[in-house]
């Protein structure tokens, strides 16, 4: 994976990669945050796609297991989680018969 300063893409945008055409992904390295750059045409773009949906779900479902543990749900027992699930199902069924 090839490295470029995000400050030097957001001043030469394409031109900062050079002109061979690249297969593999790109860092843009800021001094804050990070992005990959992958290479899309149109035979891969739906793959490519797919591939960035799948990866943020993952990321997203990661972060949820994080604040779980924070605040104490992965020591639920199992009568509790039951518990909860029951509260959410009659919470729902209160959404709909007013709605």
């Amino acid at each position: 994976m090839k490295t470029i300063s995000l400050r030097d893409f957001q001043r030469e945008g394409a031109k900062a990669f050079g002109i061979a055409p690249q297969s593999e992904p790109w860092l843009l390295a800021g001094r804050e945050q990070e992005f990959v750059l992958l290479p899309v045409t149109p035979e891969n773009r739906s793959a490519v796609m797919d591939l960035a949906e799948g990866l943020a779900a993952v990321m997203a479902l990661r972060q949820d297991q994080v604040r779980a543990v924070e605040v104490g749900l992965d020591r639920l027992g199992l009568e509790e989680v039951d518990e909860e699930i029951r509260e959410a199902r009659k919470a729902l069924r209160r959404r709909k018969h007013s709605a």
